[in-house]
């Protein structure tokens, strides 16, 4: 299918990404111990019939690096943060990564890499470029010790390794004589026990999205001012909604109000005089795009004094749900998909069990199935594209087809939510993102 899947994105330029791009990029955040993410490791998979890494491990590392620089633009995968990219010993001396800047990447070496001297010499000549390197899923031994002094980054799966003391001990032990110590991540950081865990064994970085699943959740009522925005979201997804009716609901919140009129008089828009009426203003905008941006503020609202991934996350993975949805043969309009894709997030965001939260919300009986897990279209879309968030790629080819939503088109909608979610960073459409 080549039907274009994207609108111009708010307040900017068309970005220009298409359902024909087969290459599928996924990401995981990186986080210090002050739960600020760091970077993202990407996850790549070559096509839709391909397996991920396998065949050609070379060529799939190769598309990662062709596809952050090129189609996707780093920085808009990982909003300015480190990426980092897995690569294979020949990936690594065929100096692919060359091609890469030495500022906004990290080069994560597999784990079957050893340290032969074909390996620690170009390691060594990367190091003088200005690269930095990880150590992926690193299991000292005598084949690979040697390059624990030239890491930066060193990688451990806390499901796999039982002792992450004596682990610790053992990689500093391999970096007594080279100085300063690398930063060490826990990979498969899924609970907060898990991250607290690492942490006790000396542990200063995490994998995972373990800031979205808090210890202990309990059920509580959701203040009735955070209720308002979900209200919002789901009044502006009515796509019969007309101007009037916009301007009616924006004005009962000062704060939407100002931002309304902030964004139209902003520099972007090179208006001679002030815009000072939220009609004018919404005249100005348009009804779409006041639509998208009215969306991110209600976004940022309800998830004020969370973690700020939660919000990026929440907009990436409900744009995602919004382009997708009409493909995967849904009766409702689109903004219902974007609605499906926020209100999955609710959970972690307000701490609250998925049914308390539910019971709270103003929503139509097919999203309300489909957040508390039963089987229906909604659900089917939502679990497809919970896997592709995670790079699960063997699940979600599955059920990309139980969702009856083409697999090509996850890339382009993948593709243009980053864009739009970036834009949002950038423009500080998202509050507190930048501190994430």
């Amino acid at each position: 299918m080549r039907d274009r899947l994207i609108e111009p994105a708010p307040g900017g330029p068309e970005s220009g990404v298409t359902p024909a791009r087969d290459a599928f990029i996924a990401r995981q955040p990186i986080l210090d111990g002050g739960r600020r993410v760091i970077g993202y490791e990407l996850l790549f998979r070559g096509s839709e019939t391909a397996e991920c890494f396998s065949g050609s491990p070379e060529v799939a590392t190769a598309r990662v690096i062709a596809d952050a620089l090129g189609s996707f633009g780093l920085d808009v995968i990982t909003h300015g943060r480190l990426g980092f990219i897995n690569l294979t010993r020949s990936v690594l001396l065929d100096r692919v990564t060359t091609l890469l800047p030495p500022a906004g990447v990290v080069l994560e070496l597999l784990e079957q890499i050893e340290a032969d001297d074909e390996v620690l010499a170009c390691c060594r000549r990367l190091k003088e470029q200005g690269y930095v390197l990880a150590l992926d899923d690193f299991l000292p031994s005598e084949a690979n010790r040697e390059l624990i002094p030239l890491a930066d980054y060193v990688k451990v799966d806390i499901s796999v390794v039982a002792d992450l003391p004596a682990w610790v001990r053992e990689v500093q032990g391999g970096r007594a004589k080279a100085g300063s110590m690398p930063m060490l991540i826990a990979e498969r950081v899924e609970t907060v026990e898990d991250q607290r865990r690492a942490a006790d064994a000396g542990i200063t970085h995490f994998q995972g999205y373990f800031f979205g699943r808090p210890a202990t959740q309990r059920a509580r009522r959701i203040p009735e001012a955070r209720l308002g925005y979900v209200r919002l979201l789901h009044a502006i997804s009515n796509p019969d909604l007309t101007l009037s009716q916009l301007e009616d609901l924006i004005k009962r919140d000062a704060a939407l109000c100002l931002r309304v009129l902030r964004t139209v008089n902003s520099a972007a828009f090179g208006l001679r005089s002030e815009v000072r009426s939220i009609r004018e203003a919404l005249v100005l905008l348009g009804l779409e795009s006041i639509r998208r941006w009215v969306s991110l503020w209600a976004m940022a609202s309800l998830a004020a004094g969370s973690h700020p991934e939660l919000l990026l996350n929440a907009i990436v993975r409900a744009r995602t749900c919004e382009l997708l949805w009409a493909h995967g043969g849904a009766p409702t309009p689109s903004g219902e998909g974007f609605l499906l894709g926020m209100c999955s997030m609710l959970d972690a965001i307000f701490e609250a069990p998925m049914e308390s939260v539910v019971a709270q919300l103003p929503l139509d009986e097919v999203l309300r199935a489909a957040l508390l897990g039963d089987d229906n279209s909604a659900r089917r879309l939502l679990d497809a594209v919970l896997a592709y968030e995670r790079g699960d790629w063997t699940a979600w080819q599955a059920l990309a087809e139980q969702a009856r939503v083409p697999a090509p088109l996850f890339a382009g909608a993948s593709a243009e939510a980053l864009t739009w979610s970036h834009q949002a960073y950038t423009q500080g459409a998202v509050p507190g993102a930048r501190g994430a």
